[in-house]
């Protein structure tokens, strides 16, 4: 069950989460910068996509998106699949 605040956060920012979390694929992901990879839903597999693009846009000063929300979305991958983070977000 995803709690409320993180559904609204994935609404605000325009995330899938519905069709993505019903998808039962796993699929591989890789850390951006060659530090491995895994296996993990799509849903992750999207948040994690959509971590490096926020961060980019937001290194590129674009603010649009708030580092509330980010961070929530960052969490809720940590909660859900602590590999996944470890291996492409930390």
């Amino acid at each position: 069950m995803i709690k409320q605040s993180v559904i609204n956060s994935f609404k605000r920012v325009g995330i899938p989460w519905e069709r993505l979390q019903a998808e039962t694929e796993q699929v591989e992901v890789t850390n951006r910068f060659g530090g491995g990879s895994c296996v993990t839903s799509k849903l992750v597999s999207y948040l994690i996509s959509w971590i490096y693009k926020t961060s980019n846009a937001y290194e590129m000063g674009d603010r649009s998106v708030t580092v509330s929300d980010f961070d929530r979305i960052r969490y809720y991958v940590l909660s859900v699949d602590s590999n996944a983070y470890y291996t492409c977000i930390d």
